[in-house]
């Protein structure tokens, strides 16, 4: 053990330490005791004012009352008998000076403690005191006390000195015996090898079995890290819920596979479970989890020969094989096989909490060869996802076109953030009839006069505006315009009791200022809430049935009509009936174009307006095309009609032209 290279170290950072400590301490505690003893002095000199504002107060109100110089001699010779006052001003109430008193004495200090009291007398305000009392400054107070702190410090600092030598040399030995031994300490698996040997019974014995303690919990720590950094280098590449590899983990993984010429061909499945949002909305997160576990439980099971598989989103998963074929149509065929496989597999009902939920599965392929870059890869299956899902095809193959007809999406996109600057956007409007066959309203139907592809329909831009916020704009130029026809429209004789429905987007409805923006609108336009329905998609309940149902209430409060489009279509209709308060329910198209192929639309139908007549909502029927479903839907009861059979929607001059309205 060489000890002569710390001889000494131990005593001269002890002592320095406690130099340091003991100056340090001391200047602290006087600098608290300075700051306690000016304190004092102000908190005495308030006390002070207090009591001459008290004892002098009778003298101070005669002064003011009387302004007799008598009083004013008898004040000064009173307030001579306080030392500490240096000035004393009387002011009234309305703040002129009455009387000032300056002592004589020659302040000892330049320090002036200022401060004002209330006069009262009779717990009556006669006036404001105005004091300034002489106190020790900072310097004079250590002035005063210097020679006591010094020698007091340096009475200390000499016992802090000798102790500090004296106990150095005790420390030194056992310490550093522990720091030669913590040198030898190679911080792995194999710590358990070392352990101090105590030979003191006192602290030092305490601090070695604490050493051996530590070297104990460092051994398992080190075992705990490597355990995690196992579970992290895990989790890097694995995703947690399905033990699939995720994103990062597949790209790493297939950079391997296509760094090398490639002779076969190979298939990407990119496979998407549409329905998982809603999924957990309406069922939960947890369901949502246990769906997805069984998805993946049922990939690894069904495609266990596939060369590759993960999850790389929320609800998408990622199919690889890889060396199929020489041949490209022999492997679109097995790429055939697989996905069909894969929709009759995947979208198996799921039993979850006593219920059967169905997944809704999309599957995008690629069939590539040669092709390093995974990321290229995921983009094609990506885009043949978005056509699957906009086309509503559950398997679809990556094409370049694919990827023409998404870069004409967004173009479409673009031109539809200006359309609105440019006036292209215009309100067409689909005449609705009642039982008599007499217009009772009209719907507002959204098209776009493009420069270049003329009249364009909803179903061409609306859904590129409801995946993203543009269609919350659309939705209020839609409402605006809708409210300035209704306007027209009350101030014609043929045309005043139309009432015109408007469709909102979910996404319009959730906004905050949803039921604000409505409110404004019909007062700036001056617009009759009774004359407008608002037309609602079932969608719009999944989310925050609370908001929803609260917002409702408001604008019933202001009655406005509300109405549940597409009706029958959705899993919870009863439900909403239940409890949201609900107006009108339109009968969905499909079940009116089908009445005579199936007749178990028919009985559908019927069931709707009878349970319509129950409730007290009204009920109308869209897609009557022909005069025959007129009939029949009329036979069914119901009373309220909207289809090509009465009109087609129309451009609000023709309805002016067919109807000869004033406006």
């Amino acid at each position: 053990m060489k000890t002569s290279t710390y001889k000494g170290s131990i005593q001269k950072k002890f002592t320095k330490a406690i130099f340091f400590l003991v100056f340090f301490v001391s200047f602290i505690g006087y600098a608290i005791f300075v700051g306690w003893y000016i304190h004092d002095q102000k908190i005495q000199r308030i006390e002070l004012a207090k009591d001459i504002s008290q004892v002098l107060s009778q003298d101070f109100v005669r002064l003011i009352l009387l302004d007799d110089l008598g009083t004013a001699t008898d004040i000064t010779t009173k307030l001579q008998v306080f030392s500490p006052v240096h000035k004393v001003v009387l002011f009234n109430n309305d703040h002129q000076k009455i009387f000032k008193y300056i002592s004589k004495k020659k302040l000892q200090s330049k320090t002036v403690f200022k401060t004002k009291r209330i006069l009262l007398y009779k717990q009556e305000k006669y006036g404001e005191l105005y004091f300034e009392f002489e106190i020790e400054s900072i310097w004079e107070i250590l002035k005063n006390n210097f020679f006591i702190f010094f020698f007091f410090l340096l009475g200390f600092l000499v016992f802090s000195f000798t102790m500090a030598y004296l106990y150095a040399k005790r420390f030194s030995k056992p310490i550093l015996y522990l720091v030669n031994f913590l040198e030898k300490i190679e911080f792995d698996q194999e710590m358990q090898q070392y352990k101090l040997t105590n030979q003191y019974n006192n602290e030092f014995g305490k601090l070695y079995e604490e050493i051996n303690i530590l070297l104990e919990k460092m051994l398992d720590y080190i075992s705990q890290r490597n355990k995690a950094q196992e579970e992290l280098r895990f989790l890097v590449q694995y995703d947690p819920l399905t033990g699939l590899l995720n994103k990062n983990g597949f790209l790493k993984t297939t950079k391997k596979l296509f760094s090398k010429q490639q002779l076969h061909w190979n298939i990407m499945f990119y496979i998407k479970i549409t329905n998982l949002k809603t999924i957990n909305h309406v069922y939960g997160f947890k369901a949502g989890d246990i769906l997805l576990d069984t998805v993946a439980k049922n990939i690894k099971e069904h495609f266990n020969d596939s060369t590759l598989s993960a999850r790389v989103g929320t609800g998408d998963f990622i199919l690889l094989y890889h060396s199929i074929n020489t041949t490209k149509n022999k492997t679109a065929q097995t790429a055939q096989n697989i996905a069909d496989a894969l929709i009759a597999i995947l979208e198996t009902p799921v039993a979850i909490h006593t219920k059967s939920i169905k997944p809704e599965v999309y599957v995008g392929i690629d069939i590539f060869q040669n092709i390093k870059d995974p990321l290229e890869i995921l983009k094609h299956t990506n885009i043949a996802l978005e056509i699957a899902r906009k086309k509503q095809k559950h398997i679809v193959y990556f094409d370049p076109s694919n990827e023409q007809y998404l870069q004409a999406s967004f173009n479409i996109y673009e031109e539809l953030l200006h359309a609105l600057q440019r006036d292209e956007l215009e309100l067409f409007y689909q005449l609705q009839y009642d039982q008599n066959e007499q217009i009772s309203g009209a719907e507002a139907l959204i098209r776009w006069r493009h420069p270049k592809y003329g009249l364009l329909t909803p179903d061409k831009f609306i859904p590129i505006a409801e995946r993203t916020n543009l269609i919350i704009d659309i939705g209020k130029w839609v409402f605006q315009k809708a409210c300035e026809q209704l306007q027209i429209w009350e101030n014609d004789p043929i045309a005043k009791n139309w009432v015109i429905s408007i469709n909102v987007s979910a996404k319009q409805f959730h906004e905050e200022d949803f039921v604000d923006f409505v409110t404004l609108t019909v007062k700036k336009y001056n617009a009759n809430t009774q004359k407008i329905k608002l037309e609602l998609l079932e969608s719009l309940f999944v989310e925050d049935q609370e908001d929803v149902t609260q917002k409702m209430l408001q604008l019933k409060s202001l009655h406005f009509n509300l109405s549940l489009d597409d009706f029958g279509t959705g899993f919870s209709s009863l439900q909403y009936l239940k409890v949201f308060p609900l107006d009108q329910i339109k009968i969905d198209q499909t079940f009116v174009r089908g009445i005579f192929e199936n007749e178990k639309n028919a009985q559908i139908i019927k069931s709707i307006i009878y349970l319509g007549s129950l409730l007290d909502i009204e009920v109308i029927a869209e897609g009557v095309e022909e005069k025959k479903h007129y009939k029949i839907l009329k036979k069914l009861g119901c009373k309220y009609f909207q289809g090509y059979y009465f009109a087609y929607p129309r451009s609000i001059e023709e309805i002016k032209q067919t109807f000869h309205l004033q406006n």
